[in-house]
């Protein structure tokens, strides 16, 4: 109950301090560059070097691809029926087909099942990223660039390998291999131990409520997010009788929010960035309601 009380808490904090004015209005990027440059790195450090590695772990990286080709295929098809520009398709493409796996995910883990699953989370979250710093942003650069213009492959790739979170992961678990990481635990503990306050704080800062002219658009995309994105997990589960903790968290990993760090990519490459902040505010309020009962499904 407490760790729910927490997330409700810094969400609220963040948003209060955002519309009364008390912080800067870019200082959420301050606190993500902690988050992503110390905290998830050790995170990893922290979980990762205990875990057992096993064939059911594969579901943790192939639920997160699913969903987010679900999104694309969603969106495509769904433009045959309603008109929507080229841009907004691949805007809510995005902002529907990557879910907050770890700003969001890990809090709620913890609120709702043990910390030790975060370890399951993290792998989710891994792939999260990847599909968002390669398709997605294959997808972002066709549909802002000119026609026929070439992707930068190399840079796409750079942008992957650079990423401290992915850096940490792999290396908690490289370095576990040969070295005991038991006596820096702790420490690692303590500096992961920051995600849960600083991320949904940062979340807050950052919440836009403005729905707009585009409410239709907005009530599609979180009706992907956080009912059809989590069930086609849950199919593929069923379809092919997997069941256990991994297939369980990776589920509930995939009913969570719109990813906070899309709005960056929506930004760098002209989408609609003002949808997918809206989608991103509105899917994390639902979603802590829409999280339970899926808790209760699973």
């Amino acid at each position: 109950m407490v760790n729910f009380v927490i997330i409700v808490f810094c969400l609220l904090a963040g948003y209060l301090f955002k519309r009364k004015n008390l912080v800067p209005a870019n200082s959420y990027k301050a606190i993500n560059a902690w988050i992503i440059y110390i905290a998830l790195p050790a995170m990893s450090f922290t979980y990762l070097p205990y875990l057992k590695w096993h064939s059911e772990l594969l579901f943790a990286f192939v639920a997160p691809i699913l969903v987010f080709f679900g999104s694309v295929l969603f969106f495509y098809v769904l433009s045959k029926f309603i008109t929507i520009s080229k841009r907004n398709r691949v805007t809510l493409s995005l902002i529907s087909g990557l879910s907050n796996t770890s700003f969001v995910g890990f809090p709620l883990i913890s609120a709702y099942y043990d910390p030790e699953f975060i370890e399951i989370g993290i792998l989710c979250d891994q792939m999260t990223f990847f599909m968002l710093s390669s398709f997605g942003v294959w997808f972002a650069i066709k549909a802002s660039s000119k026609k026929n213009e070439k992707v930068d492959r190399l840079k796409i790739f750079k942008n992957i390998i650079s990423f401290p979170p992915l850096i940490g992961c792999l290396l908690a678990i490289a370095l576990s291999r040969f070295v005991d990481l038991e006596p820096t635990k702790p420490f690692f503990h303590q500096l992961a131990s920051t995600i849960t306050p600083l991320a949904l704080f940062s979340i807050g800062l950052q919440l836009n409520l403005n729905l707009g002219y585009q409410f239709k658009y907005i009530s599609i995309s979180i009706l992907y997010i956080l009912i059809l994105a989590p069930l086609i997990a849950l199919t593929a589960s069923l379809l092919f009788k997997l069941k256990g903790d991994v297939v369980q968290i990776s589920i509930f990993e995939m009913a969570m929010p719109s990813l906070v760090s899309t709005s960056m990519v929506l930004e760098k490459y002209k989408l609609n960035t003002g949808l997918g902040n809206s989608i991103i505010g509105l899917s994390i309020l639902i979603g802590l309601v829409t999280t339970y009962f899926w808790y209760l499904i699973l």
